[in-house]
């Protein structure tokens, strides 16, 4: 049923969850909503690939970042933003192995996760 990969979504916007599920239809995919609680799923689904948002609640996704690598020093985060270059530099870093800026297309997201599975 999910073939290509285990994917966490890290995001606090529903409607942006919504249409990343929907163009990660063929890989198993979870969602936090935000740092902390990624950094709990991250232990328990181990996924191969995490879309990080960065400005979020409770803990932001270049925190969230940091303690997942030090947890698993492989882990591969992906940055997703719409505050562009300045929050993309600091979340690489962080350790975060690429940045996509919003909006995100299904082409520029599935290329950027099949990179990294």
């Amino acid at each position: 049923m999910f073939g290509k990969g285990r994917v966490l979504i890290v995001e606090d916007d529903f409607a942006v969850v919504e249409m990343l599920k929907l163009m990660l239809s063929e890989y198993h995919v979870e969602v936090a909503t935000n740092g902390f609680e990624a950094v709990e799923k991250y232990k328990t689904f181990e996924p191969d690939v995490v879309l990080m948002d960065i400005v979020m609640p409770v803990m932001d996704g270049i925190q969230a970042t940091k303690e997942i690598l030090s947890i698993d020093k492989n882990a591969k985060v992906i940055g997703i933003t719409a505050f562009g270059k300045h929050k993309g530099d600091e979340m690489l870093e962080a350790g975060a192995v690429h940045i996509l800026e919003k909006p995100i297309t299904k082409k520029s997201l599935t290329n950027s996760i099949d990179r990294y599975l």
